[in-house]
């Protein structure tokens, strides 16, 4: 067959080789080739090749042609048992070419590997366990220090709440009955050293003199809550009830635990806070203390009124002397059960100590308290209206002075004849300490009373 008279449109006879770099395939025919392509066995660029055509052609040349214009000289035919074999390693033989479109053998059902499972479960174990931490967490606890009341403490925690993983710090105030300690608390998960400077607002004080309180201190934040327990004084040598403001200073803040790192993004905290805010130091909480200094401002205009009389002075100095003897009963009270806590095995050890405290921080206090109202009284105008009356009170004083430091020596010269107590004796000293000091609170409470009505009359 010749270039001129080569059939192209006959595509059923079986007489075309795929030409591979290693030999040919076939013969095929043009209508197997086509289903060959359309299921992608063999593409339409793939060379083929049939006896009568001097080279290879590609699919879609051999497939569009109808004739061949040039006359082209016949070839000679290819007789079959020259065309050499596809020759193909055993190890990388090629996939046979088949026309069937689907396999005969089954598919093996897909098996999900055990260490997949036990992943999956492991993963969310961490993450069930992690959520649990987490919302833990997220409950604001704070420990109960070892002078906060239980009464307190939860005040403390029923006026605070978990506030979000990354809020800044902010300080609230609060302070024991005898104003010995402060103690600051924050919801933020923050870590520092805190120096805090407090200076009292002017006409802010539940005191009849507004005198000027300055004093500084430092503690350490953590757990949400930094205490004071230690005060320099730099105006003023008590905490007097009031309105103050605070300057504080965080250094060396860091995130307080792993879970407030992690729900931070590990991002860290300002090193350094500063902040300024009004504080109010009093035992019951900023809503009593604005009533009692409502009631305080209104008696200090009604005092402005009357241009401060020396009456008005007189009872306002009072019951302040009445109070101070009031606080110093308290904090005897307290030294002495101090003292006898401690057990009876350390109460020969610790008896010169505590007599020693006593009569430096105590006794010279009620020796001079006595001098100095006997001198105030004497310098009294004894013209003034009432002034009578007003000497009467005096020995009021002096009488309740005199009882705090006898009851006081009392119980020290019991305590120096007790060579060995026992356990038992030392449970009667506390009761009888209580019991004793109990009476003079509520006398001096009567007391305070009593001038409260006398002055308003």
């Amino acid at each position: 067959m010749t270039l001129s008279n080569f059939d192209w449109t006959d595509k059923t006879s079986v007489k075309w080789f795929i030409l591979l770099p290693t030999g040919h395939e076939g013969p095929y025919s043009l209508e197997q080739l086509i289903i060959l392509r359309d299921k992608k066995k063999i593409s339409n660029e793939v060379k083929i090749w049939s006896e009568g055509l001097p080279e290879g052609v590609a699919l879609k040349n051999a497939l569009t042609a109808k004739t061949v214009v040039e006359e082209e000289p016949e070839l000679p035919p290819i007789p079959e048992e020259e065309i050499p074999p596809i020759p193909v390693p055993e190890e990388e033989a090629l996939p046979q070419i088949s026309t069937e479109t689907k396999s005969d053998k089954p598919k093996k059902p897909f098996l999900f590997p055990v260490w997949g499972f036990v992943s999956i479960i492991l993963l969310m174990m961490f993450f069930f366990t992690f959520g649990s931490i987490v919302k833990n967490h997220e409950k604001f606890e704070i420990r109960r220090l070892p002078k906060m009341a239980i009464s307190l403490h939860q005040r403390i925690m029923q006026e605070n709440s978990f506030d979000g993983w990354g809020k800044k710090i902010f300080f609230k105030e609060y302070l024991p009955d005898d104003h010995s300690h402060i103690w600051l608390v924050t919801s933020s998960f923050h870590k520092c050293s805190v120096e805090a400077t407090f200076s009292s607002i002017k006409d802010k004080l539940l005191a009849v003199k507004d005198e000027k309180i300055l004093f500084k201190t430092e503690g350490k934040l953590s757990g949400h809550i930094v205490e004071f327990d230690k005060f320099e004084f730099l105006n003023g040598n008590k905490i007097v009830p009031g309105l103050y403001e605070m300057d504080v200073k965080a250094t060396d803040c860091a995130w307080d635990g792993f879970v407030a790192k992690i729900m931070n993004k590990f991002s860290s905290p300002d090193e350094d806070y500063l902040g300024r805010q009004k504080v109010v130091l009093f035992s019951k909480g900023a809503t009593e203390f604005n009533a009692i200094l409502d009631r305080l401002i209104k008696k200090k205009m009604e005092n402005e009124i009357k241009e401060q009389s020396q009456n008005e002075l007189f009872w306002q100095d009072l019951q302040q002397k009445l109070e101070t003897l009031n606080a110093i009963a308290l904090n005897i009270e307290s030294h002495f059960l101090d003292f006898l806590n401690d057990g009876a095995g350390s109460f020969n050890k610790n008896l010169k100590p505590m007599i020693d405290k006593y009569t430096r921080q105590y006794g010279s206090f009620l020796t001079s308290f006595v001098v100095d109202n006997e001198n105030y009284f004497k310098n009294l105008n004894s013209e003034a209206k009432g002034a009578s009356k007003k000497r009467n009170y005096e020995l009021m004083v002096r009488m309740s002075t005199k009882r705090i430091g006898l009851e006081s020596m009392k119980f020290i010269e019991e305590f120096q004849q007790k060579k060995k107590p026992t356990s038992k004796d030392i449970d009667s000293y506390s009761e009888r300490v209580k019991k004793t000091f109990s009476a003079i609170k509520n006398d001096l409470n009567e007391k305070i009373i009593q001038v409260s009505e006398d002055r308003s009359k």
